[in-house]
C-alpha cells in the first residue's frame, strides 16, 4: 500500500512541476528576505550549529546530531539539542531529556527527539518554536552550544555553523522541489551552507564519491561520514545480542533501502516491509507484521533504533525482535572543522 502511494506520487510529478516551481520561488524569496534582514532572526547567546538537509528526509541527520553532541560534550562544552518534536503531541516547550536519558515518551515528543534523548546524553529541548527552545536551553542548562536538529530551513533562529546533510544512498541532487519532488527548496540554497556532509558512505562507496564530487561544485567544504552498525540486540533486553538464523526486516524510515542493505549483513533476510517514516505502531499493525513474518518463515524480527523506541510496549506480542543500532562516525577532518569554527567564535 505504502509503496503504491510512492509510485502514484512519482507518476504525478510531471503534472506537479508548475506547483514545484512556484513553491521553490516562494522558498527562495523567503531565504532572501532573511539574508537581507527583511525578516528578523534571533541570535541566542550560544554557538548554534544547524544540521539540516534539502530533502524531505532520509539523509541521516539524527545519528549525525547524536555524534556531534557526544563529541562536543567530550570537549567539555555544555551542549543542548533543539528539536521540533516532529509527529509528537507536545505543545509549548518540553524537556525530552536533561542529559541523563528520556523523560517523556515518543508519542509526546516524537520518535526522533526521543532517540536523541536516549543516545546523545545531553539535554534535549522540544519546541515547535525553536527560538523559545533556545531561550530555555540556555536558561535551564546554561548551554554553550545549541545543536539545531533539522534546522536548515528554520531561519528565524540564527546560526553560526550550517551543516547540510546528503545521504550517499539517495539521489537528492536529481530531485525537484516539492510537490513535484522531494526537495524543500531549490539547490541554490546551498550557497548559504558552511559545509556539506555526505553520510552512509560505507553503504554506497562509489555513489558517495560521485556525490562528493558534485557537491564540491557548490564551493563549500565536503565531508564524508560513514554509518557504523553495531551488533543487533534484543528489543526487550539490550544485553542479549542477536542469535536468530533468519530475519523479517521492517522499518519506518525515510530511507528504508539503506537499512535493508545494513540488515542483510546481519544474516539471511526472508522478507522486508518498508513502512512510512515516523509510523505510529498500533496493535493492528503489529499483528500484520507478525503475520508477514510467519508467511516469510523468518525466525525473528529485525528493526531500527528509531522504530524500537515505539515498539517497547509491544515486546511480548512481537516475540524475538532485534534492533540494529547505527552510529555516524565523525572523521578527524569534520571534527577539526567544527572545533576550529567554535574556537574562532569564542576568540571573537
Amino acid at each position: 500500500m505504502y509503496q503504491g502511494l510512492e509510485n502514484l506520487w512519482s507518476k504525478m510529478a510531471p503534472a506537479l512541476s508548475p506547483l514545484g516551481l512556484l513553491y521553490g520561488e516562494i522558498m527562495r524569496l523567503r531565504r532572501w528576505a532573511y539574508t537581507r534582514g527583511l525578516q528578523p532572526s534571533y541570535r541566542p547567546r550560544a554557538f548554534v550549529i544547524s544540521v539540516g538537509n534539502l530533502s524531505l528526509g532520509g539523509e541521516g541527520k539524527t545519528p549525525l546530531v547524536c555524534s556531534l553532541a557526544r563529541f562536543l560534550k567530550e570537549k567539555g562544552l555544555r551542549v543542548a539539542i533543539l528539536s521540533r518534536g516532529y509527529r509528537g503531541r507536545s505543545r509549548g516547550v518540553v524537556f525530552a531529556s536533561r542529559g541523563a536519558g528520556p523523560l517523556e515518551d515518543p508519542e509526546l515528543v516524537g520518535d526522533e527527539a526521543y532517540l536523541l534523548a536516549l543516545e546523545s546524553k545531553v539535554p534535549v529541548v522540544v519546541a515547535r518554536d525553536r527560538v523559545q527552545g533556545a531561550f530555555w536551553a540556555i536558561k535551564e542548562f546554561e548551554a554553550e552550544v545549541l545543536l539545531l536538529d533539522d534546522g536548515f530551513q528554520h531561519l528565524r533562529l540564527g546560526r553560526d555553523l550550517d551543516l547540510v546533510v546528503f545521504s550517499a544512498t539517495q539521489k537528492t541532487l536529481e530531485e525537484r522541489v516539492f510537490p513535484a519532488g522531494r526537495l524543500r527548496e531549490p539547490k541554490s540554497a546551498l550557497s548559504q551552507a558552511d559545509a556539506l556532509v555526505v553520510t552512509k558512505t560505507n553503504l554506497a562507496p562509489e555513489a558517495a564519491q560521485a556525490l562528493a564530487s558534485k557537491l564540491s561544485q557548490f564551493g563549500r567544504p565536503v565531508f564524508e561520514v560513514p554509518f557504523l552498525y553495531g551488533r543487533p540486540y534484543l528489543l526487550t533486553d539490550p544485553r542479549q545480542e542477536a542469535v536468530a538464523p533468519s530475519y523479517f526486516v521492517f522499518c519506518g524510515l525515510a530511507d528504508p533501502a539503506s537499512f535493508l542493505t545494513a540488515a542483510q549483513k546481519v544474516g539471511p533476510v526472508r522478507g522486508f516491509w518498508a513502512l512510512p517514516d515516523h509510523v505510529h505502531y498500533r496493535p493492528g499493525l503489529i499483528k500484520k507484521i507478525k503475520q508477514a513474518q510467519e508467511r516469510a518463515g523468518a525466525a525473528a524480527l529485525l528493526t531500527s533504533t528509531k522504530d524500537a523506541v515505539k515498539l517497547l510496549p509491544f515486546g511480548r506480542e512481537l516475540g524475538p525482535c532485534y534492533v540494529l543500532p547505527a552510529e555516524a562516525y565523525l572523521g578527524k577532518e569534520l571534527k577539526n572543522f567544527v572545533w576550529e569554527r567554535l574556537k574562532g567564535h569564542t576568540c571573537a
